[in-house]
């Protein structure tokens, strides 16, 4: 049976054809001891068996997409078992194949402390709704321990439409969002960060871990100035960036991702869609100014972009472009997606909190876990942070060569040096 590709699917699709991204989402899992391989993998096929969307393939047919049912998925791709670091960090750098499924795969890391690693197929979701499938994931792994025959009893939504996002926005507000509150976020940019151009050695992900005390001290400082951990992040991206290019004084963009579920009257638990808009943030940091100062320009400019629909904007003009879509033909659509879209240079996603009373894995202690995006493609480049349990990881990935790799290693030493003590 065929399924409608929805439009995110298609832009996804995209960015690994211009070089932007390799549309993954990736979670790493550090426990402080062991779980039981072969639960772990039974709780994968069960999760494959319901949610249905992970066993589909995707069809590009030059831009008549379309997600169908297969008879032959190779479930075995799904799980595998490693039993040295450098495989295990291999695997987390790999990609799903839309082509041939399943879209999302996992890899244990057997040792004295095991780690988890789950990779899911950007095209059919964004990281909230990632976040939402890796719950149901522990949940039946820890009801499997308990009991062998457990099957779950999931209502899944299948409407993965963006468009269910602005059905409740009344007609003045999408005007207004379109009019008003327009927000560039797709533009390039005009500064990029400094990347080396020598041969790339291949796809890394660096992490710089917070510990759960710094990140107490961290928002304490927060709700003694009213502001928030995205804006504090944000700010200190903005002041290191702007000291590395040199362009104190400057305006500088970056542009952020946004969840769009906030507009959704009831939020489904578990759906799997991409509901995620991007805008923009410009600030100009000034030579010799305090953080604090930074600080309260972020948190100004994220207050006016609360209170004016925020992202709402890019959600309405794709809803648009769609209608024109439909009338011009699937394939001749494509190909003028694929000629005009545009990609930022720098961009930062605060994928927000893996919530550490859902994520539990029956028998085994979670020491740390962490969410990022897809990995770049030069000159791309973008910092994520997720956190767990009162920690917080940034991390960035790159399609890059060593010497990138200690550049944005001293990205995050700068960055952790501007963060409040």
């Amino acid at each position: 049976m065929r399924y409608k590709a929805e439009l995110f699917d298609r832009l996804q699709y995209l960015y690994e054809v211009t070089q932007f991204n390799d549309h993954q989402l990736h979670c790493v899992i550090k426990f402080s001891d062991k779980l039981d391989a072969c639960i772990a993998e039974k709780a994968v096929s069960v999760l494959l068996k319901s949610v249905p969307v992970l066993s589909r393939v995707y069809r590009h047919n030059d831009g008549d997409s379309y997600w169908e049912d297969v008879n032959d998925l190779k479930k075995s791709n799904a799980f595998s078992v490693v039993y040295n670091q450098a495989d295990f960090d291999r695997f987390t750098t790999s990609k799903t194949n839309e082509e041939s499924g399943p879209q999302i795969k996992v890899c244990l890391l057997s040792s004295n402390q095991d780690s988890l690693s789950i990779i899911m197929n950007h095209m059919v979701c964004d990281a909230a709704s990632f976040k939402q499938c890796l719950y149901p994931l522990s949940d039946i792994y820890s009801n499997l321990v308990q009991n062998p025959d457990f099957l779950p009893d999931y209502a899944i939504n299948e409407n993965r439409d963006f468009e269910k996002v602005i059905s409740g926005v009344s007609f003045w507000n999408r005007i207004k969002a379109l009019l008003f509150y327009r927000e560039n976020s797709n533009q390039s940019g005009s500064y990029s960060f400094p990347l080396s151009q020598d041969e790339i050695t291949g796809p890394f992900i660096l992490i710089h871990e917070i510990s759960e005390s710094r990140y107490n001290a961290i928002q304490e400082y927060c709700q003694n100035n009213n502001v928030t951990i995205n804006d504090v992040m944000l700010a200190a991206y903005y002041r290191v960036l702007s000291k590395m290019l040199k362009i104190d004084g400057k305006p500088l963009d970056i542009p952020i991702m946004v969840d769009m579920r906030r507009y959704l009257k009831q939020e489904n638990s578990f759906e799997l869609s991409n509901l995620s808009s991007m805008i923009n943030t410009r600030i100009t940091v000034t030579p010799g100014e305090s953080f604090k100062d930074t600080l309260n320009k972020i948190n100004r400019a994220m207050n006016q972009k609360k209170a004016s629909q925020i992202g709402l904007n890019a959600f309405i003009k794709l809803a648009l472009l769609r209608r024109i879509f439909r009338v011009i033909g699937s394939k001749r659509s494509y190909l003028i997606s694929k000629n005009g879209l545009k990609t930022p240079n720098i961009c930062m996603t605060n994928i927000g909190i893996l919530d550490s009373t859902k994520l539990v894995f029956k028998g085994s202690s979670i020491n740390n876990a962490f969410m990022c995006g897809s990995i770049k493609y030069r000159p791309h480049f973008q910092m994520a942070l997720s956190s767990y349990a009162n920690k917080i990881t940034l991390s960035s990935n790159l399609y890059g060569s060593d010497r990138d790799r200690e550049m944005i290693a001293n990205f995050f030493s700068l960055l952790d040096k501007e963060l409040p003590l």
